[in-house]
């Protein structure tokens, strides 16, 4: 796991401090475990915020985020706010950073285009589920697309709210790349059940942070 805590180091480094109970998007989550960003901070997370854009040079059609499930029997996380069709997955972490699909969900209900990850376990035939606490990486983007491995795509849908374990051609694979048509637009994700990202052996300045952190609070 050295890679990995050598990039949460380097974003709260590079960041200013964030206190929860939110967390914004710093500059841009990215779309692989290399670039996914680690939500850190003290306290329970309540909210994660960010926006994908489409514009004028590098196209963002996905955000990653690194977050720590605490509760794999009463967790989720729901869209509640975004101006586009979206789209959630989660992954499984492996210590060697590679990303492993493991829930897909489109939308949370019937003509409802917002999505949601709110149990533990797959609705179709997979048995995917998630069984232990640890770090997770949570993935948005807009309805339409989607993940793919060296053997083609991680998820099959088969509606549109199937909360869908990895049974795609690609499923067995790790995540490689993303493909399908993108959206833009904010979104606002709630949590439940689910914790900071822990930094393994803090640096002096990461704990400097980390205190300075906890004494602030930002009014929504």
């Amino acid at each position: 796991m050295k890679k990995l805590a050598a990039g949460l180091v380097a974003i709260i480094v590079a960041a200013p401090c964030w206190a929860g109970p939110d967390w914004i998007e710093v500059n841009d989550a990215g779309s692989t475990f290399e670039t996914a960003q680690p939500v850190l901070g003290i306290g329970t997370p309540q909210h994660i915020s960010g926006t994908l854009s489409a514009g004028r040079g590098l196209q963002d059609f996905e955000d990653l985020y690194l977050i720590r499930i605490e509760q794999p029997t009463a967790f989720s996380f729901t869209m509640n706010g975004s101006d586009f069709d979206s789209q959630l997955y989660l992954f499984n972490v492996t210590l060697a950073g590679q990303l492993f699909g493991l829930l897909s969900n489109d939308d949370a209900a019937v003509d409802y285009t917002e999505a949601a990850i709110a149990q533990s376990l797959a609705t179709d035939a997979t048995g995917a589920e998630v069984l232990l606490p640890g770090v997770y990486c949570l993935g948005i983007t807009g309805a339409g697309r989607y993940p793919v491995s060296r053997n083609g795509a991680i998820y099959f849908q088969a509606t549109s709210t199937e909360l869908s374990g990895p049974d795609g051609p690609g499923g067995l694979n790790p995540l490689r790349t993303w493909e399908g048509t993108g959206a833009s637009g904010s979104y606002d994700v709630e949590l439940m059940g689910v914790g900071y990202v822990n930094v393994p052996s803090p640096t002096a300045a990461v704990v400097g942070c980390l205190v300075g952190v906890a004494s602030l609070r930002r009014r929504r």
